[in-house]
């Protein structure tokens, strides 16, 4: 008998590698949850066989009428919507309301065994109120309100999703070709030695859920008074500080960029937190956050829990029992396409 799971954003870049993975399993059958159904994202999801349904992250009641029945919910809300529109501030009450929207309504799902929440670290927490990351912000209050609900949390795996290869797409993240200087450039608000846990490809999201649903990780390590622990997975393939993280690339990318340059360098320089906010407009202040809280926190403590019964499990260990491997971070530059770099 086939299990449906119900993907948010089936459409998206996480949602969509999480469908892809779960198309390779015939014992499962897809739900994609989107906004428009008649985007040709959503038509393509429909030629394979995906369940398009209309549902919006606002409306409760849209969500527990798309949830009728899973099995499984791949659940995700998007920050940089509202942000773009509204700001931080804005962004954060709007991100956390659909949060909450999900949670609920999964709690309202009778057939329900598995909630997967993409979320994030609690960077107030972790820094000890010194940096406050606003895209982080909503999803760790979120984790608060699905601990607070314990039989969602024992159903609950809150996953962790590290620093995509792609974002080296995203302008401030793309190494400059600084043609005089015979070298590309990438311009960062934090010291070249700060370290990056990266994903590698978003195909490991898709992988991760589909070894969640086949093979569900025992908790080890537990506090033995908490009845329900919460379930974190950590996906990395492993810690970079910025610089081996951009040579990475630069071999990967050797001769494949627009200038078509052999012998690829880059070189990491560090900038004020001023001007990397000038450079980048409403971006740069986001992202340069993101990364001054990497950079005072170091790599493994910006990636861990802050509750004692909190329990971290890492992809890559929990692989080793089930296989197959995560895509590596080289690997991952290698299948993209750089020639617009």
């Amino acid at each position: 008998m086939s299990k449906l799971v119900v993907v948010i954003g089936a459409t998206g870049s996480q949602g969509g590698a999480v469908v892809s993975a779960l198309l390779q399993d015939p014992i499962f059958k897809i739900r994609g949850l989107t906004r428009n159904t008649n985007s040709k994202g959503a038509q393509a999801l429909a030629a394979q066989g995906v369940e398009v349904v209309a549902a919006d992250l606002n409306d409760e009641k849209s969500l527990i009428e798309a949830f009728r029945g899973a099995h499984a919910i791949y659940a995700i809300t998007d920050f940089f919507e509202p942000f773009v529109k509204e700001g931080p501030e804005k962004a954060i009450e709007i991100e956390y309301q659909q949060g909450l929207n999900l949670a609920r309504a999964a709690s309202k799902t009778s057939t329900l065994e598995h909630y997967i929440w993409s979320t994030l670290p609690d960077a107030m927490a972790l820094s000890k109120g010194q940096v406050a990351v606003p895209h982080f912000a909503a999803k760790a209050r979120v984790d608060a309100f699905i601990k607070a609900d314990k039989s969602l949390l024992s159903k609950t795996v809150f996953l962790w999703i590290t620093f995509y290869a792609s974002n080296l797409f995203y302008p401030m993240f793309t190494p400059i070709d600084a043609k005089p200087a015979g070298r590309y450039i990438i311009m960062l608000p934090v010291a070249p030695t700060t370290q990056v846990a990266s994903l590698g490809p978003l195909s490991n999201v898709g992988l991760a859920v589909r070894t969640v649903l086949t093979n569900p990780f025992a908790i080890h390590n537990a506090d033995p008074l908490s009845s329900t622990p919460a379930r974190y997975l950590l996906l990395t393939t492993g810690f970079y500080d910025f610089r081996d993280y951009y040579n990475v690339w630069a071999k990967a990318a050797n001769g494949k960029t627009a200038s078509g340059t052999t012998n690829l360098d880059v070189e990491v320089l560090e900038i004020s937190m001023d001007a990397y906010d000038t450079l980048w407009p409403l971006w740069g202040k986001e992202m340069g956050l993101m990364l001054k809280f990497w950079e005072l926190v170091g790599p493994e403590k910006s990636w861990s829990t802050v509750h004692g019964d909190d329990v971290m499990v890492r992809l890559q260990d929990l692989l080793k029992e089930t296989g197959p491997a995560m895509v590596g971070t080289e690997e991952a530059f290698g299948e993209l396409d750089w020639s617009s770099v």
